[in-house]
């Protein structure tokens, strides 16, 4: 006889060996076969409430049934493969289908291991598991197969069913799977959200508004993390002589950079490691980029000396950046007026020349190579973004310099209406009136550099 408290982790079983049989007996060819499949995959989807409901009504919950519950859960979700092989659903929704289930089960297992918190069963969850199950036996009804001389019964009702569903017009079935899918990533994003959270509840010992401020701090380091992956691909892509898509993605460092910090010091989310990673992105984005792309660049040119010249250029340019990133460290981080030219202006004078047809002539590229190290190392005073915001002469120039830096980044995709624009020529002329904005633009006597 069957111990009581064994009834619930049993009926979980048969769940498991359900879905077995269900491959055993896929890809089927009648009617029969399908109302076969289709019945099993009706009682092993009822034991997914059904051993839940009786553990907790005998009170027989078990420590072996909540491993085997949530196992025998991702096991029945896999019945999408066979439908799969049937060709009755394509790989992309079946992909995040089971990529959730497995990532979930991940997440559970690390957040208990390492935060020692049980990621408890979200709403999201359940609404998901509500809209898998019928609509993966509605896949399974839609298989097309031989018709069977006459159908037990038994099962007259489910075939009825089978018949109705047939004629469903495939853009509801099309509906069907995309919102299963859509609650998917929603349900994937909430549990990821509880297991954030708890990892940063046990960093910060349950000091709710310290994680809250951490947290926070995830947004602008995003963006930061951002400027640093396009600094590096545009390290790549200059190395092999690609200088629009280098210049394409030094500045979107460069946008991605002006928002970093803005979010920072709305969000009241500084952090140590977000500083760090700002520098390091900056480092990348507008030193080691363009100096690769200076090297390439002179380098390729008919100048005397090309390949020493360039080298030097290149090593000088990343060392004006190293001072100038030096110096703003030290400096004690955001201040309202900066000693020497922002790394990002430098960068954008340098990169925009590099792909302008008039200003990448050799010697007119060297003269703005040069000049943009001296300018980033020498004194000068350069308003901060926030401050030059509200001055009204910037504010005259704002529109323009939004407007020609979208076109250039049109141009730079190929967009074929912005080819005969002088974008780059005219953003750099834009740019250079930030560049010579110390001579006549005085900082006000309380908001001088730290």
């Amino acid at each position: 006889m069957i111990p009581v408290r064994h009834i619930a982790n049993l009926i979980t079983m048969t769940r498991i060996l359900g879905v077995g049989i269900i491959f055993w007996l896929t890809p089927y060819e009648t009617s029969y076969g399908l109302l076969v499949v289709l019945s099993i995959y009706i009682l092993i989807a009822f034991t997914d409430y059904l051993d839940g409901w009786v553990a907790r009504k005998l009170s027989i919950e078990s420590d072996l049934g909540k491993v085997l519950d949530p196992l025998a859960d991702k096991i029945l979700v896999l019945v999408f493969l066979p439908l799969l092989e049937m060709q009755i659903i394509t790989s992309f929704p079946v992909f995040i289908i089971l990529a959730r289930e497995f990532a979930i089960m991940a997440l559970r297992v690390f957040s208990a291991k390492e935060a020692g918190v049980v990621i408890p069963a979200q709403f999201s969850g359940k609404l998901k598991t509500a809209l898998t199950l019928p609509v993966c036996g509605i896949l399974l009804a839609r298989v097309p197969v031989q018709e069977a001389v006459q159908s037990p019964w038994l099962l007259m009702p489910l075939d009825w069913a089978r018949l109705w569903v047939i004629s469903w017009p495939q853009s509801v079935i099309s509906l069907l799977v995309y919102l299963t899918v859509a609650v998917t990533v929603w349900s994937f994003f909430e549990y990821f959200d509880d297991f954030i959270w708890a990892l940063y509840l046990k960093k910060w010992n349950g000091d709710e508004d310290a994680a809250r401020r951490s947290l926070r701090s995830l947004i602008p380091n995003a963006f930061s993390f951002f400027n640093l992956i396009c600094g590096a691909s545009a390290v790549g892509y200059a190395a092999y002589g690609h200088y629009h898509t280098a210049a394409l993605l030094v500045i979107l460092g460069v946008m991605f950079d002006a928002v970093d910090g803005s979010l920072a010091r709305r969000l009241d989310a500084f952090s140590s490691f977000g500083a760090s990673l700002d520098s390091l992105a900056d480092f990348v984005s507008f030193g080691v980029a363009p100096a690769v792309v200076i090297y390439r660049l002179i380098s390729t040119s008919s100048i005397p000396f090309a390949t020493y010249a360039a080298i030097g250029m290149g090593l000088v340019y990343y060392i004006s950046v190293h001072y100038r990133l030096r110096r703003f460290s030290d400096s004690g981080g955001h201040v309202s007026y900066f000693d020497g030219l922002p790394s990002p202006v430098g960068a954008a004078l340098v990169i925009v020349a590099a792909i302008s047809p008039s200003l990448s002539t050799i010697y007119v590229f060297l003269g703005v190579v040069m000049g943009s190290c001296l300018l980033m190392i020498s004194r000068l005073q350069y308003e901060h973004l926030d401050i030059a915001k509200k001055e009204r002469f910037f504010r005259f120039f704002r529109i323009p310099g939004l407007i020609f830096t979208g076109l250039t980044i049109l141009k730079l995709l190929e967009i074929p209406f912005t080819q005969k624009v002088y974008a780059f020529e005219i953003l750099f002329v834009l740019t250079c009136i930030y560049v010579i904005s110390p001579l006549f633009l005085r900082p006000q006597a309380d908001d001088t550099p730290h």
